[in-house]
C-alpha cells in the first residue's frame, strides 16, 4: 500500500498477552498524536480477560475508543501493508510470527514495513531464546542502560545487525530520581508472578508470611495483587495459583483466610502513598520506585538470572520475607537507578521510531534472508497456536489449568 509522504507516520502493535497488552497501549500513548496509532490483539490462548483490558488501556488514547480488534495472525495483510513501523509487543513465537508475514510481503528491492519489538518490563539478562524470536526485527527496546549493553553483546555474538535503544518503560512518569513518599506505611502489596517462585511450597511460604504481616500489624491491610485469577488467561501460565492456595491453606486452618485481600485491575489502583510493595522480580517494583514507594525484592528463594531478579543486585531493596513481616523500609540506590530503568534516555522512543518511519518510506530497509529462512522453518506448534479455530482455543485453555 502506498502511503502519501506527507501522511503521519503510522504505527501498528500487534500485542497478545494482558503485559504486553498493556505495554502496547502505553507505548503508543507515549508517541502522541502526531502518529496515527492502531493497538490489535492477535488471537491466541493469551487473550486478554475484559478486566484485563480495561486495566490496559485505562488513561491512554485508547480509553474511550472502541473495543481493541482481536485479528488472527493469517489475516493481519492490510493491516501489516498500512504500517510504517510494526511493534511486536507480543510473546516471541507471535513476534515471530508478525514479523515472518510482515518480512515476506516486501516488495521489490526494500521493505517498506520497519519491524520493532520489546519486552513488557523487566528484561535482564538478555537471552538467546528471546531474540531468536525477534530475529527479523530492525530495532528491539530496552528500558535501561544494563539491559541496551547486554541486549547489544548479545546480538553482536549471535552475528545480528540489529539496532538496541535503552528508552524508559512508557508507564513510568517521573524524571530523574523519584521523591520519596514518607507516609508511614499501612499496605503491603505483594505483586504475585505466574512464574517466580516455582514452587508450591515456596508460595505456600510467601502466602503464610503475609498472612503472620498482617497478625503483626493489625492497622495494616495486606493485598496480592494478582495479574490473573485462577483459571484467567495471563502470559505465563501459572501452575500454583495464588488464591486457590490461599483457599486450600484457609481451609486446612494454615490461615484464618481474613488477613489478606486479593486484587486484580491496575497496579495503579493498589499502589497509594504508605504502600510497601514485595515481588521477587515483578516490574511493578519499578512502579512502586516510579511513585516514590519503597519496596522489598524477596530473596528467600534465590537471587539469580533464573528468577529475573538479578538486575536488582545492588539496587538496595534487596530483602526477606522477614523484613516484610518487620514492615522493614528500604530505598533505592541513586547509582543502580541511573544504570537501570530511570536514566535519562539519549534518544526517546518516539525519535527512533520516526527516523524507521521515514527509512520505511524510502524502501531502505534490508531483510536479512537467514534470518527470515530460519523464521520459515519455525515449529509447527508455534504456527499452531496461533491458527487454531476459537474452539480449540477455548479447549487447550482449559487443558493448562
Amino acid at each position: 500500500m502506498k502511503i502519501p509522504p506527507d501522511a503521519p507516520p503510522r504505527i501498528l502493535a500487534v500485542a497478545d498477552s494482558d503485559s504486553y497488552f498493556k505495554f502496547a497501549c502505553a507505548t503508543l500513548d507515549g508517541l502522541g498524536p502526531g502518529w496515527d496509532r492502531t493497538v490489535v490483539l492477535a488471537r491466541t490462548p493469551l487473550l486478554p480477560t475484559a478486566e484485563q483490558r480495561v486495566g490496559a488501556v485505562t488513561g491512554t488514547f485508547l480509553q474511550d475508543a472502541d473495543p481493541t480488534a482481536v485479528v488472527p495472525l493469517h489475516r493481519l495483510g492490510p493491516l501489516l501493508d498500512s504500517a510504517d513501523v510494526v511493534l511486536g509487543a507480543a510473546t516471541g513465537p507471535v513476534v515471530q510470527e508478525v514479523f515472518r508475514r510482515a518480512a515476506s510481503r516486501q516488495r521489490g528491492t526494500g521493505r517498506s514495513t520497519a519491524l520493532v519489538s520489546a519486552l513488557p518490563g523487566v528484561a535482564y539478562p538478555a537471552t538467546a531464546k528471546a531474540m531468536g524470536f525477534r530475529s527479523l526485527g530492525d530495532l528491539f527496546l530496552t528500558h535501561g542502560r544494563a539491559e541496551a549493553r547486554d541486549f547489544g553483546g548479545l546480538l553482536a555474538r549471535l552475528g545480528s545487525d540489529q539496532s538496541v535503544l535503552a528508552t524508559r518503560l512508557p508507564f513510568l512518569v517521573s524524571t530523574g530520581e523519584p521523591a520519596k513518599d514518607t507516609t508511614p506505611v499501612h499496605s503491603v502489596v505483594f505483586a504475585a508472578q505466574a512464574k517466580f517462585p516455582i514452587h508450591r511450597h515456596e508460595r505456600e511460604q510467601v502466602l503464610r508470611a503475609l498472612a503472620r504481616t498482617q497478625r503483626a500489624n493489625p492497622g495494616v491491610e495486606v493485598i496480592v495483587k494478582l495479574r490473573a485469577r485462577d483459571g484467567e488467561p495471563q502470559t505465563h501460565h501459572e501452575r500454583h495459583p495464588y488464591d486457590r492456595l490461599w483457599a486450600e491453606l484457609s481451609a486446612g486452618g494454615a490461615v484464618a483466610g481474613d488477613e489478606v485481600r486479593f486484587a486484580t485491575g491496575t497496579m495503579a489502583s493498589v499502589l497509594r502513598p504508605g504502600t510497601l510493595l514485595v515481588t521477587v522480580s515483578s516490574t511493578a517494583v519499578l512502579e512502586a520506585i516510579d511513585r516514590g514507594l519503597p519496596a522489598v525484592v524477596l530473596t528467600d528463594f534465590g537471587l539469580d538470572r533464573d528468577l529475573y531478579n538479578l538486575v536488582f543486585e545492588g539496587s538496595g531493596l534487596i530483602g526477606s520475607l522477614q523484613d516484610v513481616e518487620e514492615l522493614t523500609v528500604l530505598r533505592p540506590d541513586a547509582a543502580w537507578l541511573a544504570e537501570h530503568y530511570f536514566h535519562h534516555p539519549d534518544t526517546v522512543a518516539a525519535e527512533a521510531l520516526e527516523r524507521l518511519a521515514r527509512r520505511a518510506r524510502a524502501g531502505t530497509l534490508a531483510t536479512c534472508p537467514e534470518a527470515l529462512a530460519g523464521a520459515r522453518r519455525m515449529a509447527l506448534h508455534h504456527r499452531l497456536r496461533t491458527s487454531l479455530p476459537g474452539p480449540a482455543l477455548q479447549l487447550i485453555r482449559a487443558l493448562r489449568q
